[in-house]
């Protein structure tokens, strides 16, 4: 009698870097030449995207990953 084969899922280890790992990142990025750039709020642009008529759902579909 042959043994039944089953299949296993492989479970990935679940990714949560904690603040020490991104500090060590940012600092490995930096030193390799990498620059990171401050955006500023715009308000008024918030508010121009928000007026138009597909901007919740433009939201949604990015939350969503559909983006």
């Amino acid at each position: 009698m042959k043994k039944r084969m089953t299949r296993r899922s492989k479970k990935g280890v679940k990714f949560k870097p904690n603040h020490e790992y991104v500090d060590q990142a940012v600092a490995t990025y930096l030193a390799e030449g990498g620059t990171i750039t401050k955006l500023q709020f715009d308000e008024k642009a918030f508010q121009d995207f928000m007026q138009t008529p597909e901007a919740p759902n433009v939201v949604d579909d990015f939350l969503n990953g559909n983006y």
